[in-house]
């Protein structure tokens, strides 16, 4: 067994390397992402006694993982992108993050029996999730102290979520075409209409412009390709401890607002900053850190009580997506809509800005390329503070 911290975080950025050049040469695992290899590789090799499940890796990968992550992109964030994406795509995402808010507080009551007492947590983890994507899920988790084993076994589910999503909205384009159009196509006074229907004339061609697939790649590469120099390596190394430490003091004079919270308040405010926004490179460490937490995620858990755990949350999670459908497409129907619109949102809240992204290559819808992005990338932000809610609501509720 490797025990030696040098050696342990040595076996950990191996991992990562490993996850990252299969991401890169498998089609499956590009679908699955990188992040997922990493959680189910530590399971597995701190299960069959390679790595031990907690140490002083562990301890301080959970501490600072997370809290890099969540500051680092929003502070690399810029929140006036927004405007971009149009009202149908930001209005369509609302409804979204309402039915992941919705569907955690309904999968909450009607599973509380069977999950335990981790239920109320999980519910607001999982609406986070299903408003930005397996971020917000791991900072909620940590900030809200879900027990290891249910973190890992929820995680797992969270992260197998995003391509069976996929497929089913996939389907669902197709099944409710007509239905859409129709209703589309009954009053075309709403507001958006105009915009969506040369959506849908784009769309229907069935092509993407060769100036939309490199738009799409460098939105991709985003996540992974970076230049950065010494001084925005330190401050982008800097300002997440400063704010954890001011978070961690705040956090000892208000223990009902958890650290996440005001964590993301700060990295928001930052993002305002032009220099702080400006700076190369706060994605990539970001989804580095990212990586390295999701190892230790793993590693933390027990593969038993993972499995045992299993049943009880994907049913949680389950109806939380059921939920999710049917408010986000149910409103979508209501305000008239565009149905390629509606889609990309929906995927964008239950996968983040990547699936979005794959889904509207996919689809061939390059016109949704850049504005799916951007409202999953400012999902992070507001799933922070909806999923803390959610949870708080649903533990109010089960008394």
């Amino acid at each position: 067994m490797i025990r030696d911290p040098l050696l342990v975080l040595t076996f950990m950025l191996a991992i990562i390397a490993f996850a990252r050049i299969l991401e890169e040469r498998v089609e499956f695992v590009k679908k699955i992402t990188s992040a997922v290899v990493c959680t189910l590789l530590g399971i597995f090799f701190a299960n069959v006694g390679l790595i031990e499940h907690t140490g002083p890796v562990h301890e301080a990968v959970n501490t600072y993982a997370i809290p890099y992550a969540i500051v680092l992109i929003i502070m690399g964030t810029d929140m006036r992108e927004l405007k971009n994406a149009g009202w149908p795509m930001i209005i369509a995402y609302g409804a979204a993050c309402l039915g992941s808010v919705v569907g955690g507080i309904v999968g909450g009551l009607a599973t509380a029996g069977i999950v335990g007492p981790e239920t109320w947590k999980l519910s607001g983890a999982f609406a986070a999730a299903f408003m930005g994507g397996g971020l917000n899920f791991a900072a909620i988790g940590q900030g809200l102290d879900i027990d290891a084993n249910i973190f890992a076994a929820a995680a797992v589910a969270d992260n197998m979520s995003t391509v069976p999503y996929m497929l089913l909205q996939i389907w669902l384009a197709t099944a409710l075409a007509g239905v859409f159009l129709r209703r589309i196509g009954s009053d075309k006074s709403t507001v958006g209409v105009h915009h969506q229907n040369q959506v849908v004339t784009d769309t229907d061609s069935n092509t993407i412009s060769e100036e939309e697939e490199e738009e799409a790649e460098a939105m991709r590469r985003r996540w992974t390709d970076t230049k950065i120099n010494v001084l925005e390596l330190a401050v982008l190394g800097g300002l997440p401890l400063i704010f954890l430490w001011i978070a961690q003091q705040l956090f000892a004079l208000y223990p009902g607002i958890p650290e996440v919270i005001w964590l993301t308040t700060f990295a928001l405010g930052a993002s305002l900053l032009p220099v702080v926004r400006n700076l190369n490179g706060a994605e990539v460490l970001s989804y580095f850190a990212m990586h390295i937490f999701f190892i230790q995620l793993g590693a933390a858990s027990e593969l038993s009580q993972v499995l045992n755990a299993g049943i009880p949350i994907f049913s949680l999670m389950l109806i939380i997506m059921a939920v999710h459908v049917i408010v986000s497409y149910g409103a979508a129907w209501i305000l008239k809509i565009d149905l390629a619109i509606v889609t990309i949102a929906s995927q964008a809240a239950i996968g983040g800005p990547g699936s979005a992204l794959a889904i509207s290559l996919a689809m061939k819808w390059g016109k949704l390329v850049a504005p799916g992005v951007i409202v999953g990338i400012f999902g992070y932000a507001l799933g922070t503070y909806l999923g803390v809610i959610c949870a708080n609501v649903v533990r109010v509720l089960l008394g």
